[in-house]
Formats: C-alpha cells, sequence, structure tokens
C-alpha cells in the first residue's frame, strides 16, 4: 500500500471523528469502522487515526497490556519477528515494514497494525529508523528477536473488561494550547501517552492530574474522561484502545455534580444582583429578554446574551454579603456552532483570579470546588466559539464569612 493511500484512508476516518454535538449516541458503525458519535473527541482537539483492527479471542493473550519498545535501527538494518498484535508507530526516520508481500514506508508520526504471529521484518530507510512497537501481550513480556539497541517505554496496567471481538484503535491527538476535548466515554478501556507539551487530564476515578511528556494513565470503559491544555504549548498524545465495534468510537459525557450543600447565593431571590456586565443584546437593560438578570433567575428557559462580546464577555455579580465560597456553577448558553464559552475565569473583589475553569457543553450547569472569600464575583470568557456568549445560569454556594 502506498503511502498515499494510506493517509487517504486516515483522513477518511478522521472525518468520522466530526459529528454533532448532541448527547445521544450515533448510529453502529459497520464492522471494523470507527463512528465517533455524539460529541467524539470534541472541542477543538484534531484527532488522526493511526491504524485500526478487528480482534478475534486467540489474538489475545489472557490478563493482556500494552507494552511498547523502542527499537533503533541503523540505516540498511533489519529486524524480523513475530509477536502478539501489535501497533507501530513510526517515530524518526523513515521506516519500511515489510508484512507478506506488502511493502510500505512510514514517515515519522505514521502508524501501521501488526497481526498477532505474523512474521514481519522492520528496515532502516534511507538512513537510520527509531520506531516503537506497542504490542498487547502478557505483562512483562519482552519484545523477541535479535535487537541491539531496544529499550521500553512502557508497560500498562492489565487491561480488563476488554469486549468479546473488540476492535483495536490507535489514534494520535493534537490539543492546542488553550484547546480540549470534550467531556465522553468510550466502550473500552483506553491507554493514554503524552507525547509532548502538557495537558490537564480528568477521568472520573481519580480526578484531574497534569501530564508531560512520558506520562500515561489508563481507563477501563464508560467512564467520562477529558483532556484540556490549559499552558502555552501545544500538546500531543497517543491513546490506544480496545472497544466495543458495535458501539460508537466515543459518546459525550459529564463529569457529576459534586455535592453541594446549602441554597445558591446568586439568586436574585436571594439578594444577588448584577453590578456590571459586558453588554447585553441589543444593548437592552439587564432586565430585559436577554438581559444580565436572567443568569441569576434559576430558571434554565431564560439566558443572558451578550452583544457579540465572544471572548470578552463579562458578567460581574454581588452576593448579598462577604461570603467563604466553596462551590460555583456556571450553564453557558450556545447558538450551535457560535456564543458558548468553553472556559473562563473568575476575578474577585479582592482582585484574585481564579481558573480558567473549562465547561465541557452547553447541556447544564458545571460545577466547580472552590475556596475563596468575595462578595463581588466577575466572570469573564477565556476562550468561546465567538458571537453572542453568555450564560443560562450562574451559582454560587457557600457560608457567610462576616
Amino acid at each position: 500500500m502506498s503511502r498515499w493511500v494510506w493517509v487517504a484512508l486516515l483522513l477518511s476516518a478522521v472525518a468520522a471523528c466530526q459529528a454533532s454535538d448532541d448527547l445521544e449516541p450515533g448510529p453502529a458503525p459497520a464492522e471494523g469502522e470507527i463512528s465517533m458519535g455524539g460529541s467524539a473527541l470534541g472541542g477543538n482537539a484534531e484527532t488522526t487515526v493511526l491504524g485500526r483492527a478487528v480482534l478475534e479471542s486467540e489474538d489475545i493473550s489472557q490478563d493482556p497490556a500494552w507494552i511498547a519498545h523502542e527499537v533503533h535501527l541503523a540505516e540498511g538494518e533489519t529486524v524480523e519477528h513475530s509477536h502478539e498484535f501489535a501497533f507501530l508507530y513510526a517515530k524518526e526516520g523513515p521506516h519500511r515494514l515489510i508484512l507478506d508481500a506488502n511493502r510500505q514506508v512510514l514517515e515519522p508520526g505514521f502508524g501501521a497494525e501488526v497481526a498477532a504471529g505474523a512474521t514481519h521484518r522492520h528496515e532502516g530507510a534511507e538512513g537510520a529508523s527509531v520506531f516503537w512497537e506497542v504490542r498487547l501481550a502478557p505483562p512483562g513480556s519482552a519484545l523477541p528477536g535479535e535487537l541491539d539497541d531496544v529499550r521500553l517505554i512502557f508497560e500498562s496496567q492489565v487491561e480488563g473488561e476488554v469486549p468479546p471481538r473488540p476492535l483495536a484503535v490507535f489514534v494520535y491527538v493534537l490539543v492546542p494550547s488553550g484547546g480540549r476535548t470534550s467531556v465522553h466515554t468510550h466502550p473500552g478501556p483506553e491507554l493514554i501517552y503524552t507525547i509532548s507539551g502538557t495537558i490537564e487530564y480528568e477521568n472520573k476515578l481519580i480526578g484531574a492530574k497534569v501530564m508531560g511528556p512520558g506520562e500515561f494513565e489508563g481507563i477501563p470503559p464508560a467512564v467520562p474522561v477529558q483532556k484540556r491544555n490549559t499552558f502555552e504549548q501545544d500538546a500531543e498524545f497517543l491513546s490506544w484502545f480496545l472497544v466495543d465495534g458495535a458501539q460508537p468510537f466515543a459518546s459525550p459525557a459529564r463529569f457529576p455534580a459534586p455535592e453541594i450543600e446549602g441554597e445558591n447565593l446568586a439568586l436574585l431571590e436571594n439578594g444577588a444582583s448584577v453590578v456590571g456586565v459586558s453588554s447585553n443584546y441589543q444593548d437592552r437593560p439587564k432586565d430585559s429578554a436577554f438581559g444580565a438578570n436572567n443568569s441569576l433567575d434559576g430558571d434554565p428557559t431564560t439566558e443572558w446574551s451578550s452583544n457579540g462580546d465572544g471572548d470578552e464577555a463579562w458578567i460581574e455579580i454581588e452576593l448579598p454579603e462577604v461570603t467563604q465560597i466553596r462551590t460555583i456553577g456556571f450553564w453557558t448558553r450556545t447558538m450551535g456552532d457560535s456564543a458558548q464559552v468553553f472556559s473562563f475565569v473568575v476575578v474577585t473583589d479582592r482582585d484574585e483570579i481564579y481558573g480558567p475553569f473549562e465547561l465541557g457543553d452547553a447541556e447544564a450547569v458545571y460545577y466547580f470546588d472552590t475556596d475563596f472569600t468575595a462578595q463581588r464575583l466577575r466572570f469573564e470568557a477565556v476562550d468561546t466559539s465567538g458571537g453572542n456568549t453568555g450564560a443560562i445560569e450562574i451559582e454560587v454556594y457557600g457560608e457567610s464569612a462576616g
């Protein structure tokens, strides 16, 4: 298969990533195909499929792990071997893979799959080559063959809850500075490995953690997960999956709301007020149809819309008294392709800045644990889809600090 045919196949797979923002999963894909469903990896992350294959039960060892070895080949050096099912990743220099009668040269960043038990040969093509073989193999197993320059990159935990005849998928994801994936789930276990930059990784089981190059993390099926890049440098990671091929590859999800004590102090009826706003739709008053007061009325059928402020939108509210604030909630409005807030910061009347706080979607209030004292809070948009940004509801919980 030529490199350009391979590129075409990858692009067709990536096209499947572009799906709607609905929370309903998409239709079941054809066997071996990838249906991203829902909002896919979502956000503004760019996903490229590097390899995929349907695995039979005999292709998978009992209690397998993903084990990655890095191999260095000099120009003209070859290695021939066979082993468990694996994904190949060309890391540095062109890499020639010879499998049966098929010869292909993988440029750096490209990938391929190698069937279990298939004898294949690696060659340094047009110079030295550095590549990874990421096998689905018994924990602790070595990469077979006469290898002069090889090192272990990572070994995952045992991949539990593997669906029958899983679809193995290998993807590359770029998360630009300020970008994120949606909050989503997969119908099978996932392993993520950061190759450059830094991301804030969050899943329902462990919460949020910062991951830099060389760090990896795995999750079982159906666990909400999100990757965010709040740093200056773009971030790249690789992921390996064993998913139920009859289900959408990724479906939108939400992190569970925290248990909140007390009443919403940001309600107009509780004495809160809007003391400033970047603008109201059509420059109308704050108590108009799309005025800022709608964000404090407790009614999800009304909303505040700015007059096209995009990333410059802000709203400042005043609580009835100085408060030790334990939780804030924000529900962004959206118009589909515009008007959605993806992240925001809170600036207090003490000039303290908190955040950015990331919003996975526009379907509900997102809550964030906090611990600061203030009476006035200014919610400032950081990253949005532009247009008439605003909020459906803003909530604040805590106790008097007086």
